[in-house]
């Protein structure tokens, strides 16, 4: 799919078949639009909630954009040190803490 060797800020398009293109920036998927049997497309975000519905892939390509636009400064163009962590937010414990808690396992195994 994507080859990455660096993070980037810009914008990638990466189209996968003739009917569907995926957005990503630094290492992220952001959005993708598919076109439906109409020949409409339709775009969604990184979760699958619906964009809107576009005649063309240009202009499903600047929703998606749009609709990342304001996120992409914090958490694509930033510099590492202030970029948000995901593991943070989970309330990770660090192994060393966990270590004592490993449940034995049975014999039979």
């Amino acid at each position: 799919m994507f080859g990455f060797r660096r993070a980037t800020p810009e914008v990638t398009w990466k189209v996968i078949e003739d009917d569907f293109v995926l957005g990503a920036c630094a290492r992220r998927i952001f959005g993708y639009a598919s076109r439906g049997t109409d020949g409409s497309w339709s775009a969604f975000d990184d979760e699958a909630r619906p964009i809107g519905t576009f005649a063309e892939p240009s202009h499903a390509k600047a929703a998606l954009w749009q609709a990342h636009h304001e996120a992409h400064g914090t958490t694509c163009a930033a510099p590492l040190d202030i970029r948000p962590r995901r593991a943070a937010d989970r309330g990770s414990v660090p192994l060393a803490d966990t270590s004592g808690r490993v449940a034995a396992h049975p014999a039979s195994w």
